[in-house]
């Protein structure tokens, strides 16, 4: 009898096992503080000059490897362009799909593909670079068009092969799936990329400002993305979320992250222009 007695008692008990680590509110508080001053400094010159702030961050921009709309330059090179429109074009399909959990890499024939596009983005990185210093080309003749589509190509890759890296870290149970089933899947990110390209490619200027805001936002995304596993692995909570609610607790420190390099990085470029003299080509 005292044998179901305990039973009784342990069963109306509630386990509370140890406290899943996660952002102190003050920290929160203090991310967001961060976020809206970063955002309203940025919007001193209106949602174009938030964006060029995040480019000027991550980019050369130079104009004349920067696409330009009527009078408006892109915040963002072409190369840039692609690679942030590519890696948001891989996060808005696998949120399509389903798969923003998952963390699977693809087929080894489609990640060997998928490592072939960072090649020849690297490689016409550099054919373009010695271009810009040796005034001839390496191989070829630098055009943005080749700029676009490799850093396209590369940006669908890091979503690809970033995002089942982020969730076997951040997620307590991550979807065992992979990100990219097949070439069906492939092809339908390929295609938005196409879009993508011809709507940058196009230069007209009523579709300045979204592709403007969608490649900064890119850029934006993924930095947050790594400053979110930071924030995760100084407070040892690898594996540990398990909801969206867990998802934000962490994303808003990683913004906060996020706009302290690109204001960091923004007034050290400002700084060495004017004390060093320090700029590059138009």
């Amino acid at each position: 009898m005292n044998d179901h007695k305990s039973d009784g008692m342990l069963s109306g008990m509630t386990y509370s096992g140890p406290k899943r680590p996660q952002p102190a509110r003050w920290l929160l508080a203090l991310a967001l503080l961060i976020v809206i001053a970063g955002v309203a400094w940025g919007l001193k010159s209106g949602p174009l000059g938030l964006a060029h702030s995040v480019g000027y961050a991550v980019c050369h921009q130079i104009t004349v490897r920067t696409y330009v709309f009527g009078d408006l330059a892109m915040p963002l090179c072409a190369r840039c362009s692609g690679q942030y429109l590519g890696a948001l074009a891989g996060f808005l399909m696998a949120w399509r799909w389903g798969k923003l959990r998952a963390s699977q890499l693809p087929s080894r024939g489609i990640t060997l593909l998928l490592v072939f596009f960072l090649a020849i983005w690297a490689f016409d990185g550099v054919n373009s670079y010695f271009f810009l210093v040796a005034r001839h080309p390496l191989l070829y003749t630098p055009h943005n068009i080749l700029r676009l589509i490799t850093g396209m190509l590369q940006g669908i890759a890091i979503s690809m092969l970033f995002l089942p890296f982020f969730n076997l870290v951040f997620w307590q149970a991550p979807d065992p799936a992979p990100v990219l089933e097949g070439a069906w899947d492939l092809g339908q990110l390929l295609a938005l990329g196409a879009l993508l390209i011809v709507a940058v490619n196009s230069r007209w200027t009523p579709l300045l400002y979204p592709l403007a805001l969608l490649s900064a936002f890119g850029a934006f995304l993924l930095l947050s993305l790594v400053g979110m596993l930071i924030v995760v692995m100084l407070l040892r909570a690898e594996n540990t979320a398990s909801s969206p609610r867990d998802f934000l607790l962490f994303f808003i420190p990683g913004m906060a992250i996020a706009t302290l390099i690109i204001v960091g990085v923004d007034a050290f470029r400002a700084w060495a222009e004017v004390h060093w003299g320090f700029s590059l080509p138009d």
